[in-house]
């Protein structure tokens, strides 16, 4: 007997809760009921997903393997719901992958125009690091994805650029260095900085940066979120790089051009053939008008 997706839907929602009677209240489940359902699933993996105790639940190295797998398969899934929905009602659907900064910066007014010329395109984002955007492209998990660069991406990618963007250094505008023009790298030696995490391309560069004018950064801090970097920077609590877009809307920060930082690229990328792909196609059109070459 085959594993369904209502069986992954019951296991996920347990271990969010990590208690059966809450997760069955969700599930509109008896908890006997909820308990049953998961003792199957078990004896169909061939081994127990679940350690018991009196008063707690908690996954087993099994079960954390199996969770990781049932998430995956629970956005394809839905994924796929939403594609047969968007066929059979006429709907187009595009999923579209954003670096952080530009899902916060670009991409939102975009979004907007989009719905507004054309209603019927259902958009499905994912938000994520440059590296993980191209390797959901290659596993065709999106259809095309929005990033920064310094360098525009080679075969068997196509980009389309939509402007240039600097990396910009932000600090409060009382900080001594907000007075400046520019700064140098080796000016930041001594001073806090709150950075993406290494996983993000961006400070994977700045790294290579500040090795090469052989400086040691003071990493106060490290987040995926880019709100908590202009809160640390809003607090005077450490200096930040983000693009130059946000220096519009922050009041009490300064952005500041860092002389080693190059000019960046806001791109779209994508590695299929348009022709094929119709929403791919008039997506690419709708992009042209908004921003001619």
């Amino acid at each position: 007997m085959s594993i369904t997706p209502e069986q992954i839907r019951y296991f996920i929602t347990a271990c969010r809760y990590m208690n059966f009677t809450k997760a069955a209240e969700e599930l509109h489940l008896t908890q006997p009921g909820l308990s049953k359902a998961i003792r199957e699933l078990e004896g169909q993996c061939g081994a127990a997903l679940w350690e018991r105790h009196h008063n707690s639940l908690a996954l087993t190295p099994a079960g954390r393997v199996f969770l990781e797998q049932a998430r995956k398969f629970q956005d394809q899934y839905e994924q796929l719901e939403a594609t047969a929905r968007s066929l059979g009602s006429g709907e187009a659907l595009l999923r579209i992958g954003l670096v952080p900064m530009c899902g916060n910066t670009i991409f939102p007014g975009l979004h907007r125009a989009l719905q507004e010329a054309w209603p019927q395109l259902r958009i499905i984002t994912t938000e994520a690091t440059g590296p993980t955007l191209y390797s959901l492209l290659d596993q065709q998990e999106i259809d095309l994805a929005l990033c920064v660069t310094n360098h525009l991406p080679e075969a068997p990618y196509h980009c389309r650029v939509l402007k240039d963007s600097r990396l910009m250094l932000f600090v409060h505008r009382d900080h001594p260095l907000a007075r400046r023009t520019s700064v140098d790298l080796q000016d930041l030696e001594d001073e806090p900085l709150v950075l993406f995490t290494d996983q993000f391309g961006q400070t994977r560069y700045l790294r290579r940066l500040f090795a090469a004018c052989q400086v040691h950064p003071r990493i106060l801090h490290q987040t995926s979120q880019v709100f908590t970097i202009l809160e640390y920077i809003r607090h005077q609590a450490a200096l930040g790089f983000l693009s130059e877009e946000f220096a519009q809307d922050e009041k009490n920060l300064v952005a500041i051009p860092v002389n080693q930082i190059a000019t960046g690229h806001v791109n779209f990328v994508w590695n299929r053939d348009p022709d094929q792909f119709p929403a791919l196609k008039r997506f690419l059109e709708f992009v042209e008008n908004r921003w001619p070459r």
